[in-house]
């Protein structure tokens, strides 16, 4: 094999890889807070909904998932699902909470990495109070 096909195989290869892989979920450090007069609180959401994280790994939340509040970060109420996992993918799956404002899923709190990743969009997210776990 002479040197330009050598060249021509190994860029041919590499753009492949490189296609291939999966970017990192963008995130930022943030507090979880206590939720005064929230936290224990449960609710559901209403209805299917679908999500963009910023990895562009798209996430759908069945209807009827129930969630109990945990605590708030600056960008909304924190969800914790109690029958479910959520993750968020990129290179590596992380575990996630719904983060929900004015009726909304705004983005995911990570717990592990103690951090938030938004949505390319938010997405409506209708929420009902449940009184029973």
């Amino acid at each position: 094999m002479n040197r330009a096909t050598r060249v021509a195989v190994w860029l041919c290869a590499s753009a492949a890889l490189l296609a291939g892989c999966a970017s990192e979920v963008r995130r930022e450090p943030v507090e979880l807070a206590a939720a005064a007069g929230e936290q224990g609180r449960r609710f559901s959401n209403g209805g299917d909904v679908e999500a963009m994280p910023e990895s562009r790994y798209a996430r759908r939340i069945a209807a009827g998932t129930k969630f109990i509040v945990v605590g708030r970060v600056a960008q909304g109420l924190v969800l914790k699902p109690t029958q479910t996992v959520l993750t968020v993918e990129g290179a590596h799956m992380h575990e996630a909470y719904a983060v929900h404002r004015d009726g909304q899923l705004v983005g995911f709190y990570l717990p592990v990495e103690r951090a938030f990743t938004s949505l390319v969009k938010p997405a409506p997210m209708p929420l009902q109070e449940r009184t029973n776990p």
